[in-house]
């Protein structure tokens, strides 16, 4: 571009960050990031302890991204380097998920990978005696070159890097956004934020999350789902005892990370929650704000199912009491695709979200994938790969991630007010 236009992105998560430092980078000298939250943005789904880094996916276009992604983690040069924890990674699956661990491990090893390798229970017990939980009907493939990354942090930093080449964040009621605004042909020329504030641009990119429906028609095409998060602090002996554990990742049950250097040890449910259930856009699962409703937990039911998880892996876990719990949420698609692409129906507004799931590990390095679409660069596989598909479900071919039937907020308890009662439990102030 010869003369580059201005450019408001509308949320600081991985996706906005991303997109903010590489429009940088490329020498765009306006550009606005509007969230409620200072960095990291307190909604979003990257703003966590910790998040996996790894390139086993069935489809070579995210094994290609990952391996990407990868190198620049791995970089010492680059601007997220230090944050890597390379511990390796079991993937593991039962019985609906079981494609898509096959179809990830032989994409993988077709990609050129010799270190992906079938384990069962006996070798996981063998290389990680911390283990004593017996894996009961677990069919595993372990992933030495894998890891993880305090997400949040790293978060912190791109966002920290943007603003000192010239990226202007805008928080509070001023940075948050509830309407998009058009001239009368339907183009986008900015938007609006709660305490009335337009702010104007050339293009926006909606970099939203699970609350992309709230601001266009997206109800049918992106999703907001949760994962639930429980956090256990250990005592400096099990610091020592649990350091080498690998990331263990269930499909159908659960995420098991290591401890971080503060002793937390985070577990995080692979089944799913939606939120039709007090969402304010007829017919959308929005997210269910952490700032709105701090004292809000993870539901009983899945709490109960977490449990089970660590049981099978740590007995002498599954019972502590956690010091947090949490709802994560994101903007999922039903085929776990990012939508970074045009939007279809108005002229100067581009989408850059849907993380579904997976989409944090690509922080290095998916905001110049977004600049390349918005300058019409988007090499074709990618451009088909993230386009929008109008609510259009994809053929069932048994290789979903995470295929556990989901839930809706709404039919789970024990969630509201929860932190609230075990805080009050802690201090000793509960009327109980």
């Amino acid at each position: 571009m010869s003369e580059q236009p201005s450019v408001i992105i509308v949320g600081g998560g991985a996706f906005g960050t991303s997109t903010a430092y590489h429009l940088a980078q490329r020498g765009y000298a306006n550009v606005k990031v509007l969230d409620r939250f200072e960095p990291p943005s307190k909604d979003a789904a990257a703003t966590d302890l910790n998040k996996i880094i790894r390139y086993d996916y069935p489809n070579p276009l995210y094994t290609r991204l990952g391996r990407e992604a990868m190198q620049a983690w791995k970089d010492p040069a680059s601007l997220l380097s230090g944050f890597f924890r390379p511990t390796g990674w079991i993937m593991a699956a039962h019985e609906i998920a079981l494609e898509f661990l096959k179809s990830a491990y032989e994409t993988t090893k077709a990609n050129g990978s010799k270190s992906v390798q079938y384990i069962d229970a006996t070798e996981i017990k063998r290389r990680f005696p911390e283990f004593t939980g017996d894996f009961r009907g677990w069919t595993n493939v372990w992933s030495p070159e894998a890891g993880w990354v305090p997400s949040g942090e790293a978060l912190l930093r791109m966002a920290t890097a943007a603003k000192a080449q010239g990226v202007k964040y805008v928080t509070g009621d001023t940075g948050y956004v509830v309407k998009l605004l058009y001239n009368d042909k339907g183009a986008c020329i900015g938007t609006l934020s709660k305490d009335g504030h337009a702010h104007f641009a050339d293009v926006t990119i909606l970099c939203t999350g699970a609350n992309t429906a709230a601001l266009i028609d997206a109800k049918t095409e992106i999703v907001a789902r949760s994962h639930c998060v429980g956090v256990i602090k250990l005592t400096p002996e099990e610091v020592i005892k649990f350091a080498n554990l690998p990331v263990v990742d269930d499909f159908e049950q659960g995420i098991l990370f290591p401890p971080d250097q503060n002793g937390l040890l985070k577990i995080c449910s692979c089944r799913f929650i939606t939120n039709y259930y007090n969402s304010h856009v007829p017919g959308a699962s929005l997210g269910h704000s952490h700032e709105d409703f701090p004292d809000d937990g993870v539901p009983r039911q899945i709490e109960e199912e977490m449990r089970k998880f660590v049981r099978d892996l740590i007995p002498e876990l599954a019972d502590r009491p956690w010091i947090s719990t949490r709802m994560c949420w994101d903007g999922d698609t039903k085929d776990i695709n990012f939508r970074i692409c045009p939007s279809p129906h108005n002229s100067n507004l581009f989408i850059a979200t849907a993380g579904s799931g997976h989409g944090f590990k690509f922080l290095p390095i998916i905001g110049k994938y977004v600049v390349d679409m918005l300058e019409g660069n988007l090499s074709d596989d990618y451009v088909d790969l993230w386009r929008w598909r109008f609510g259009q479900s994809p053929s069932d071919d048994g290789k979903l991630p995470h295929p556990y039937p989901v839930r809706d907020l709404g039919e789970l308890d024990g969630w509201r007010g929860r932190n609230k009662r075990a805080n009050e439990v802690n201090t000793g102030k509960s009327k109980l």
